[in-house]
C-alpha cells in the first residue's frame, strides 16, 4: 500500500500480546504485523496490515495472482466492455454467501462502493476519479481554481453510475475511458458490504468502528471473531465459504508486535509461525535463522527521497529544479544499498517505477533504463550545479531529512547524509514516531523526507497518479504540465503508445523536474516456518491463507 506505518512497543509489550488475546486460545496459525491494525472497514483501509487481514474475510471481483496479472475472484468473467470502454458489465457467482448465510448479491458491492465515497478514505480515489455521478467540480475560494471533489453524501449520490441490474449483474459507467480499470477492482476499497447490517449496526455509516464488531457477516475464508486494534485481530474458519471444504486452518490470529526485534526472538522461541515485519541486521547476524526460514518474495516497492517543492514550502532552493537535480546527483546508491544490507533483495531504482511492471512489450524499468537512466549518482556534476548556485564547502545548503523511525530508514538516512556531504548539502537527519510522520508528510510539514510506494494496482499510473491534483502528498508537487501528460497517456487506446507516453511523464516528473529522487527497489524479509505451506503471495504484498497448512 502507499503508507507504509512502523511503530515502536517495547518488547515487554509485545511478549504480552503473545498470551493474551483470542479469548484464551492458540490459533492455528500465529501472525505477526508491525503496527496497529486500523479499523476493519474496507471503505477506509490505507494501509498494508489491515488490508491483509481484510483480504482473509472479504473477496472482491477480481484479484491479482502471484505474477500480478488480474484473475477472477467472485466474478464469473472478466468484464464485458462496450465499445466506447465507458461502460463494465460483470457477472458474479449466485452461489456464494455471507458468513450469516445471506447469499452475496450484487447490490452489495453496489451499496459498499456508493457507501464508500462518503467516507473520504484515501482508496475512495478509485470510485470517484472513475465511475460516473460522483463527484463535482468545487472552486476555491482563495485561488479560484476548480478541483474534482467527491460528494458526501448518499442523497448527492443519487446518479452513481454504478448500478446492480438484478442479483448477480453490476454495470458500471466510467467518466472517461480507463485502460487499467479492471485492475482498480482488485483494491479493497471494491470489496462488498452488507447495506442491511450497516443500518443496523452503524450509528454513521461514514464512521468506520463498526468494521470491529464480532458479527459483522464475511464473505471469505474466514470471519473475524475479536478485535483490539492495538493488540490482536482473531479469525476463525468461515463454514459458509463456498470452498470451505478446502480451508484446513480453524483459525488465524494476527498479532500487533511493532518491535522488529521482538517479532524475530517470539519466532525463534516458537511462539510465531509468520513473522512480517523483521530487522534485517538482526536476521543477518543469525545464519540457522537465515537459512531456514528467511523469505523473500517479489513485491513491486519503491523507495525515493520526495522534495517539498509546493508553493507552501518557504524554502524557495527545493523549488529550482537545478538544486532539485544536485540533490539526487549526490547520492551515491550504492553506499546506501550497502547500509541496507538487503544484498540481493534490494537493487538500484533510476525512476519512481520499480521493476515488476509491465511496460509495452516487457518491464517498464526495464525499457526506460535501456534508453536512459533517470537518476544516478554524479559526485561532480552535482558539485558544479551546487558551485554555480553559490555553495562551498565553507558555505553548504541546510537541509533537514525526515523519516519514520526505524533501524532501516535510519540507515539509509546516514548513507545519504554522508553522501551529500561531499556535494555541499549538509543534511540534518529528524526522526519521527510512527503516524506524527505520516501525518506531518501528507500536510507538506516538511523540507525532503523518505517516501515508499507499492503498486496498489499493476500499472505504471499506480505510481504516476500520485502527483496528479489532490492525491499529491501535501500538495508537494503542483505542475500542470506534469498532469496533461500524464491525462494525455491515459486517453490512448494503443498500449504501446500509451506506456510511450507514461515514460515521457517519468521522464517529465523524474529526469527533468526532480520533484522526487529513486534510490532502490526492494523486497521486504519475512520469517516462516518450515510447518507452514500453501501462503501466496502477489507482487503489492498481499498475502492469501485461505490455503495455508500448518504441520503439527
Amino acid at each position: 500500500m502507499k503508507k507504509l506505518l512502523a511503530y515502536g512497543l517495547s518488547f515487554l509489550m509485545a511478549l504480552t500480546c503473545l498470551t493474551g488475546c483470542g479469548g484464551g486460545s492458540e490459533a492455528d496459525l500465529r501472525v505477526a504485523v508491525g503496527k496497529d491494525t486500523a479499523d476493519l472497514d474496507p471503505a477506509i483501509v490505507d494501509d498494508s496490515v489491515t488490508a491483509n487481514i481484510l483480504a482473509q474475510v472479504y473477496q472482491g471481483l477480481y484479484t491479482l495472482d502471484t505474477d500480478g496479472n488480474v484473475i477472477t475472484n467472485l466474478a464469473t468473467d472478466m468484464p464485458e466492455i462496450s465499445e466506447d470502454g465507458l461502460t463494465y458489465t460483470i457477472k458474479i457467482s449466485g452461489d456464494t454467501k455471507w458468513s450469516d448465510g445471506e447469499k452475496v448479491k450484487a447490490s452489495d458491492f453496489v451499496y459498499a462502493w456508493k457507501r464508500a465515497v462518503t467516507t473520504g478514505g484515501y482508496y475512495t480515489q478509485f470510485i470517484w476519479q472513475y465511475i460516473d455521478g460522483t463527484s463535482h467540480m468545487v472552486k476555491d475560494k482563495k485561488t479560484g481554481k476548480e478541483t474534482d471533489t467527491p460528494y458526501t453524501t448518499m442523497d448527492e449520490l443519487k446518479d452513481f453510475g454504478a448500478t446492480a441490474l438484478d442479483d448477480t449483474t453490476i454495470q458500471i459507467k466510467l467518466k472517461s475511458k480507463c485502460a487499467y480499470f479492471t485492475s482498480l477492482l482488485t483494491n479493497t476499497v471494491f470489496y462488498p458490504v452488507r447495506e442491511d447490517y450497516l443500518e443496523k449496526n452503524a450509528e454513521d455509516i461514514t464512521k468506520s468502528s463498526w468494521g470491529n464488531n464480532s458479527d459483522v457477516p464475511y464473505n471469505g475464508a474466514f470471519k473475524v471473531t475479536s478485535v483490539n486494534t492495538k493488540d490482536e485481530v482473531f479469525l476463525e474458519k468461515n463454514d459458509e465459504y463456498y470452498d470451505a471444504k478446502n480451508v484446513t486452518l480453524n483459525s488465524i490470529s494476527f498479532k500487533v508486535m511493532s518491535d522488529m526485534d521482538a517479532q524475530t526472538s517470539a519466532f525463534e522461541k516458537g511462539d510465531l509461525d509468520f513473522a512480517t515485519s523483521c530487522n534485517i541486521d538482526t536476521i543477518n547476524s543469525k545464519d540457522e535463522l537465515k537459512k531456514q526460514s528467511w523469505k523473500i518474495d517479489p513485491f513491486v516497492c519503491n523507495y525515493y527521497v520526495l522534495i517539498n517543492a509546493g508553493d507552501e514550502n518557504t524554502r524557495e532552493e527545493l523549488k529550482d529544479a537545478d538544486i532539485r537535480n544536485a540533490i539526487g546527483l549526490s547520492i551515491n546508491r550504492a553506499n546506501v544499498l550497502k547500509a541496507l544490507g538487503y544484498g540481493d533483495n534490494a537493487y538500484e531504482l533510476n525512476g519512481l517505477i520499480p521493476k515488476g511492471i509491465p511496460g509495452a512489450t516487457g518491464d517498464f524499468r526495464e525499457e526506460q533504463d535501456a534508453v536512459e537512466k533517470l537518476a544516478t549518482y554524479n559526485l561532480d556534476e552535482a558539485k558544479a550545479i551546487m558551485t554555480s548556485k553559490g555553495y562551498s564547502e565553507s558555505n553548504m545548503l541546510k537541509l533537514t531529512y525526515t523519516y519514520n523511525d526505524n533501524t532501516m530508514h535510519k540507515n539509509v538516512a546516514q548513507a545519504m547524509q554522508a553522501s551529500m556531504k561531499e556535494a555541499y548539502i549538509d543534511l540534518t537527519l529528524s526522526a519521527t514516531e510512527g503516524e506524527a510522520f505520516f501525518d506531518a508528510r501528507d500536510k507538506g510539514d516538511f523540507e525532503i523526507c523518505r517516501h515508499a510506494m507499492t503498486a496498489d494496482f499493476i500499472d505504471p499510473m499506480a505510481y504516476l497518479s500520485m502527483y496528479v491534483g489532490s492525491t499529491t502528498p501535501g500538495n508537494t508537487v503542483d505542475d500542470a504540465k506534469y498532469e496533461e501528460l500524464v491525462a494525455a497517456a491515459n486517453a490512448i487506446d494503443d498500449k504501446t503508445e500509451r506506456m510511450n507516453a507514461l515514460h515521457a511523464a517519468e521522464n517529465y516528473l523524474v529526469g527533468e523536474q526532480h520533484y522526487v529522487i529513486p534510490l532502490f527497489g526492494y523486497a521486504e524479509p519475512y520469517l516462516m516456518s518450515s510447518k507452514v505451506t500453501g501462503v501466496t503471495h502477489s507482487p503489492e504484498g498481499h498475502y492469501q491463507l485461505a490455503y495455508a497448512k500448518v504441520e503439527k
